[in-house]
């Protein structure tokens, strides 16, 4: 084992951002820019399941989607857990410029999502009905949300580590290269999904089976792009594929004790989900496809609080590394800065164009009208989002994954499921509920999420003690 010190013939010759004062809005632009493009376009692959689907007029294949795909996102959950101990450990490796121990730690990251895809596959594709069941919907839409689901399973191997892969190079300062990996993806994928959702040429219209198809082969060209690039040293990081191999438990140990409490803060979000989201399909299947085209609107103005996240996260993770604890503070208020003049920018264009945005996915009047509503609602939640989304990015960035689950516990808890379940249900505000809830859901973990930055516990973190870090 190297001891992770810095060698010339270890070190790349572009050695990422240069963490000074000077360089503050430059590394924020040049890590958050391709990571809200990045991020735009892997949405992309699942929107354009979405508006294609609803284009067929079939509530029950566009409420078949949702949920089949609520599934998958929830699995993947696993998988963003591990990415974001991976980034935290490689982030801090490469601030210190100890690039072996840098590639050490991605190697091990990298064999325990192809572990992890192997296990999650396992466990979900024998137990698909079972999970669209358990949302209590139409017959019809169990069918075809448990097709949807396991045709994507087949492309786990590569889909789910994908995260990971984009991760390791992210975190080392390269937020282009895993734009232009899901930039491939997405395009595959919109040709794919028009040819076999609709028919072309020879091809038979295939509905929800060829949206799953499309789908779980872009994932495929997806991640096996991404492992291409890493494993051949194309880009910034370089690792060997011997090094996936090669089991080190110092590292995976801290691996997985920075991955638990993000896993858990993801369980209990995607059990708040389940929920939440079988609060709705109680509210029959025009309102689940009303919500699935305004989730799909709304998750576009993820971007650039995603992108912001990013940025936050590899600079915290590597001005630490550097022994820089006042530059990973400015770097969060500069990024918050951004993310929330952005995002309030977004609130009013939802304000404004609620139901025209909602109606190029050319579903029925009822539906549209369902949606509209809730994309104007959807307004409520930027700012909040913005505060949430960058400060818990840059705990995580710190090591600290242990105060955005306790947030996401109590926002899941006490602000999303009570309050959405008294709105939507009792209440008797049918899907406006849903979205009022959740906009008080955000607003309560932003405000509990600054109060967890501003404790200043994320400055004294200590990661990769063991590794000479």
């Amino acid at each position: 084992m190297g001891s992770g010190t810095l060698s010339k013939s270890s070190a790349p010759k572009d050695q990422g951002l240069i963490l000074t004062d000077e360089n503050l809005t430059r590394n924020i632009v040049k890590l958050s820019g391709p990571a809200v493009v990045e991020n735009l376009l892997y949405t992309a692959v699942w929107f354009a399941d979405t508006f294609l689907i609803g284009w067929l007029h079939h509530p029950a294949s566009l409420a078949a989607v949702s949920l089949g795909g609520m599934f998958v996102f929830i699995a993947e959950s696993i998988f963003s857990a591990l990415t974001t101990s991976t980034v935290a450990m490689v982030a801090r490796a490469w601030g210190a410029k100890k690039y072996d121990l840098a590639k050490r730690i991605a190697g091990q990251g990298i064999a325990l999502a192809i572990l992890a895809a192997v296990a999650v596959t396992a466990l979900m594709w024998p137990n698909a009905e079972a999970l669209m069941r358990l949302m209590g919907v139409e017959p019809e839409v169990v069918r075809l949300g448990s097709l949807y689901m396991r045709i994507i399973l087949l492309s786990s191997f590569f889909g789910f580590p994908l995260s990971v892969l984009n991760g390791i190079m992210r975190a080392a300062g390269d937020t282009k290269t895993p734009m232009y990996v899901t930039a491939a993806m997405n395009a595959w994928n919109v040709a794919a999904a028009y040819a076999l959702i609709f028919g072309a040429g020879p091809l038979p219209a295939l509905g929800v089976r060829g949206a799953a198809m499309a789908t779980a082969s872009a994932r495929v060209v997806g991640g096996g792009l991404a492992m291409w690039i890493v494993f051949a040293g194309r880009r910034l990081v370089h690792v060997e594929p011997g090094r996936v191999l090669q089991w080190n438990s110092a590292v995976v140990g801290e691996m997985i004790r920075l991955a638990l409490p993000s896993a858990g803060e993801n369980l209990v979000l995607r059990a708040g989900s389940i929920a939440f989201t079988r609060i709705v399909s109680s509210l029959g299947t025009e309102s689940i496809a009303a919500h699935e085209i305004a989730v799909t609107v709304e998750s576009l103005s993820f971007m650039p609080g995603f992108g912001l996240s990013v940025a936050a996260t590899t600079m915290v993770g590597q001005s630490l590394g550097a022994g820089r604890p006042d530059m990973a503070e400015k770097s969060i208020h500069a990024s918050l800065k951004y993310a929330l003049i952005v995002m309030n920018i977004i609130a009013l264009v939802y304000a404004v164009f609620g139901r025209a945005l909602a109606a190029i996915f050319g579903a029925t009047p009822a539906v549209v009208d369902l949606a509209g509503m809730a994309v104007r609602l959807a307004a409520l939640e930027q700012a909040s989002m913005a505060v949430q989304m960058v400060l818990g990015g840059s705990l995580r960035g710190a090591g600290d994954t242990r105060s955005p689950m306790y947030v996401t516990f109590i926002g899941t808890i006490c602000f999303r499921i009570i309050t959405v379940y008294l709105f939507t249900i009792v209440f008797g505000w049918g899907l406006a509920g849903v979205w009022l809830g959740t906009a008080v859901d955000w607003g309560g973990r932003a405000a509990f999420m600054y109060w967890m930055f501003r404790r200043g516990r994320w400055k004294t973190i200590r990661v990769l003690e063991s590794q000479g870090g």
